[in-house]
């Protein structure tokens, strides 16, 4: 398996950072494997409200949205604020048959970005926002004419709890969230008990009550990106109000689920389509790593592949993101690094952004962040596509 990494992310064990685990580490490596009893501080409190860039606003003459029900969002009151977009609802599966010279290349594109909204995030989720319009050109230039796209948002919630703390011993990592409860506990899965919450468990987040994906096609024009533009600013300054239990894997497991359906609905195509998966998280995965008795990073790879069977499964699933190294696996790979094993063939990987750099410099810190999206990323989707072929 090739492996594209970018930035000081080395090694095939890649998750997100640790906070306050520096004590436990060999000379600063994250990788360091000596005994640690020490216990990381609360990560502290999160609130219900999920913030929307109510500023964010597209142009009204291009672009064109799939449409889903409000679920019961963090964030009600922001409703009638949000990006206001040329709505419609678009036929399951997108555009028809390829026909005409682009033939050889996929049909669609599906972009699922999976977004820590707990109390750390607000000013990483900025920087991706500013990063994401000069990405999104790139992918535009790199992908054939008429290639359909649908760009959605969930976040690491499965189940809330307003405080999360790690104790690490001998790089294995213990999560403890409310009631001194394990991960496990606030591992709440859609079809047994529906949180309600605005992008959580996997669903899709509808930012402002709006629409929970957005749809273009490659050759849509400048004001398509921009109502583009404007619906992800939104989308990914989902807020901090999160769970502090942060699961980066487990809600791709339920993207595609029946439970789903009011919000996910016809966002994950399966012949034809590219499948991108691409987390943004500061902290380990805190999935579960035993899920209906098996390892939780293949319990959710099987459940993404399996909605992509007719494609051809992982080979049509180009995965990444911004992840920091971390202390947690070096006794074994945590969900979301086997999960980032198992799929397609280069997943893409950048250490975020310094911290300081992201509060004080987000322009600066969008430009370090291109790095992996336009420079790397967007070639590698456009490879993929050009591998699979269209559909039908």
């Amino acid at each position: 398996m090739r492996r594209h990494t970018i930035g000081t992310v080395t090694g095939i064990a890649l998750g997100a950072a640790l906070a306050g685990c520096g004590d436990g580490r060999d000379g600063g490596n994250p990788f360091g494997s000596g005994a640690d009893d020490g216990v990381t501080s609360p990560e502290g409190t999160g609130g219900d409200d999920v913030g929307v860039d109510d500023g964010a606003t597209g142009a009204d003459d291009g672009g064109t949205a799939a449409t889903a029900p409000d679920t019961g969002g963090l964030d009600d009151a922001a409703d009638d604020d949000g990006p206001k977009l040329d709505v419609g609802a678009a036929e399951e599966g997108g555009v028809g048959p390829c026909e005409g010279p682009n033939c050889d290349s996929c049909t669609y594109v599906d972009l699922l970005f999976v977004i820590d909204n707990s109390g750390s995030m607000g000013d990483y989720q900025n920087a991706l926002a500013l990063a994401f319009p000069d990405f999104a050109s790139t992918l535009v230039d790199a992908l054939p004419p008429g290639t359909n796209v649908h760009v959605g948002v969930t976040s690491t919630e499965m189940g809330y709890s307003s405080m999360g703390s790690t104790s690490i011993n001998n790089g294995a990592c213990t999560f403890v969230g409310d009631g001194n409860q394990p991960n496990s506990a606030f591992y709440v899965t859609p079809d047994e008990q529906d949180s309600g919450r605005n992008g959580a468990q996997g669903r899709l987040y509808a930012p402002g009550g709006g629409p929970p994906f957005f749809e273009f096609t490659t050759d849509g024009g400048a004001a398509q990106l921009a109502d583009l533009e404007a619906w992800f600013s939104a989308a990914a300054t989902i807020g901090e109000g999160g769970s502090n239990i942060e699961m980066s894997a487990a809600p791709v497991g339920w993207v595609a689920d029946p439970a789903n359906d009011a919000t996910n609905g016809g966002f994950i195509r399966d012949k034809g389509a590219v499948l991108v998966v691409f987390f943004v998280q500061d902290e380990p995965d805190q999935t579960p790593m035993t899920i209906d008795g098996q390892p939780g990073g293949q319990f959710v790879l099987d459940r993404i592949a399996a909605a992509k069977a007719q494609c051809g499964g992982t080979d049509c699933i180009v995965a990444g993101g911004f992840l920091n190294a971390n202390a947690c696996n070096a006794d074994g790979n945590l969900p979301l690094d086997d999960f980032l094993a198992g799929v397609g063939e280069s997943p893409v990987v950048q250490a975020l952004p310094d911290e300081n750099t992201a509060e004080d410099n987000p322009a600066a810190a969008a430009a370090e962040m291109n790095q992996l999206l336009s420079e790397t990323l967007a070639g590698v989707i456009a490879q993929t596509c050009d591998e699979i072929g269209p559909e039908g």
